[in-house]
């Protein structure tokens, strides 16, 4: 029974990487409750999931805020351009729902294309300092370079967002504790040897 209880067993690091994936989640929604902050709350999420992937030692909340003060001007201009960007898909879609049904799946396309370049664009301005379009261009080329972990990234979190919705009275708290840092701390497991490429 003392071995359940010691730290350094499996079960105790997962039940403990868990707890800080709930506590990462409840931070990113209270962050972007303004929603204009939502874009620098998924950078922090971003810092921090990375973090752990890496184990790197330090506290939780403090470096989650320290990251977001830091990512502050960068992230939220990118969460804003992300933000009008899924506003005008949207109102696309609705546009092709009523006059031409026929550019659903090009609308549906651009969307994921979106998805996957957000992934990529929050993971690279949580650890660099380059200006927002270049940063654009480098998750560009990262998506494309590394097709397979990106579809991946699309696959598991669409899978998981739309299980969540479908069987909705169970999903909803799962989304509320882990909806959003899931996906993001699986694709930070996806990307940490990427970035340990190009940090070399």
């Amino acid at each position: 029974m003392k071995w359940f209880f010691d730290m350094d067993n499996p079960v105790m690091r997962t039940l403990s990487m868990l707890a800080d994936i709930v506590i990462l989640n409840l931070l990113t929604l209270l962050c972007s409750l303004p929603i204009v902050t939502a874009g620098a709350a998924f950078t922090a999420l971003n810092d921090a999931c990375i973090r752990l992937v890496r184990m790197e030692d330090g506290e939780l909340a403090r470096d989650y805020f320290r990251a977001f003060k830091a990512k502050f001007k960068n992230g939220t201009l990118a969460g804003l351009l992300f933000l009008a960007c899924a506003a005008l898909l949207y109102l696309d879609y609705l546009a092709a729902l009523a006059y031409v049904p026929q550019m659903r799946a090009a609308i549906a396309a651009l969307a994921l294309i979106l998805l996957a370049l957000a992934f990529y664009v929050f993971a690279l301005l949580s650890r660099y300092s380059t200006p927002l379009w270049k940063t654009i261009q480098n998750a560009a080329r990262l998506a494309v370079g590394f097709f397979p972990r990106t579809l991946v990234m699309l696959v598991f979190a669409l899978v998981f967002w739309l299980a969540c919705l479908h069987w909705f009275s169970f999903g909803s708290l799962i989304l509320l504790l882990v909806g959003l840092s899931l996906p993001v701390y699986v694709c930070a497991v996806l990307l940490n040897d990427v970035f340990d490429k190009i940090e070399k």
